[in-house]
């Protein structure tokens, strides 16, 4: 089955104005679920749902 995974981006609690990006991408029901985290809605990938760790999550591959 495809899934539509998204990039998405947490606000830093100790440092208001700091934002990390996260070194994965993830279904939307994981991220709606961790405090502080927005979905990169343009940023996305569409992928097998085998592609995918226990959580929902894959790994950002790196463009060499």
């Amino acid at each position: 089955m495809k899934l539509t995974v998204y990039r998405y981006k947490i606000w830093d609690h100790q440092d208001d104005d700091h934002v990390h990006i996260a070194p994965y991408y993830a279904i939307r029901e994981y991220i709606e679920h961790l405090e502080g985290a927005t979905v990169i809605e343009d940023d996305y990938l569409i992928v097998d749902e085998s592609d995918l760790d226990t959580l929902g999550r894959i790994a950002v591959k790196d463009e060499d």
